[in-house]
């Protein structure tokens, strides 16, 4: 006896890669208010580039990176953090024709209450319609789009986080390549974009290699895992510098690289 089965599967993907519907004006909404305005306009511009109308469905969840595990998207409120129910938008659904933009514009009404600091959640935009669609082995795939679209609010004078290191680990990811992996806990108030470097040195003091930035969102009491290649490195033991650049602070340690 043969069974069918149907299988969707929902894709995050950034907003260059090709789908019917796109996000015009980036991932990452920032807000800075005082505790004497606490209220918040946004838009998020949409456009369908498809060859068909499409459906969109607008939704809010958390975003939360605990130390050591993978990002998660709880419902909105689920931590002290969150903007909650203050966050509104102005639709739930929409359908999108062929070449139209459209904004789903969105409100922050914070109570004054609130602590100073980095709050934030997450607009999710669903494309409705399956992308790709695929049968294998009577399994059928649907893969749908959907964009994350950070909301965040600074209450009050924004104030360099206070960062620790909680692991670093390296890697031999293959033959070819090793990355070094470190993972940083905001321990503050405030979110903080930050760049991560490893500087290489040899046994005389020589710096020999310095890496590209890697650079992450650390929101208030979560962490990010920096994943830092290490290539072009010959086998050997080298003394390194972990470099963590909030723009306001510099944060570093100082370790011993094997490198295998």
């Amino acid at each position: 006896m043969k069974f069918s089965a149907l299988l969707s599967l929902t894709l995050l993907l950034p907003a260059y890669l090709r789908a019917s519907v796109v996000i015009l004006n980036g991932l990452t909404h920032n807000h800075s208010i005082s505790a004497a305005d606490m209220k918040v306009q946004g838009a998020i511009k949409v456009k369908n580039e498809g060859g068909k109308d499409s459906r969109i469905l607008v939704y809010r969840q958390d975003l939360v990176s605990p130390c050591d595990q993978q990002a998660a998207y709880p419902e909105a409120g689920s931590h002290a953090r969150s903007l909650g129910a203050a966050l509104k938008t102005n639709i739930d659904e929409r359908v999108i024709a062929t070449n139209e933009e459209y904004d789903v514009r969105y409100t922050i009404d914070a109570d004054p209450k609130r602590l100073p600091g980095t709050y934030w959640e997450v607009i999710m935009v669903e494309v409705a319609d399956p992308v790709r669609e695929e049968a294998h082995q009577g399994i059928q795939v649907n893969s749908k789009v959907r964009y994350a679209i950070q909301v965040i609010v600074d209450i009050g004078p924004v104030e360099g986080p206070p960062l620790s290191y909680e692991k670093v680990a390296y890697e031999k990811v293959s033959a070819e390549q090793s990355v070094l992996k470190v993972i940083l806990k905001n321990n503050g108030f405030y979110g903080a974009r930050t760049n991560v470097i490893l500087e290489i040195y040899d046994s005389a003091g020589n710096k020999l290699k310095t890496t590209q930035p890697n650079t992450r969102m650390l929101y208030p009491g979560n962490c990010s895992t920096f994943e830092i290649p290490v290539t072009e490195v010959p086998k050997g033991k080298y003394d390194c510098v972990i470099i963590a650049d909030t723009k306001k602070d510099l944060f570093g340690s100082n370790i011993s690289l094997q490198v295998e």
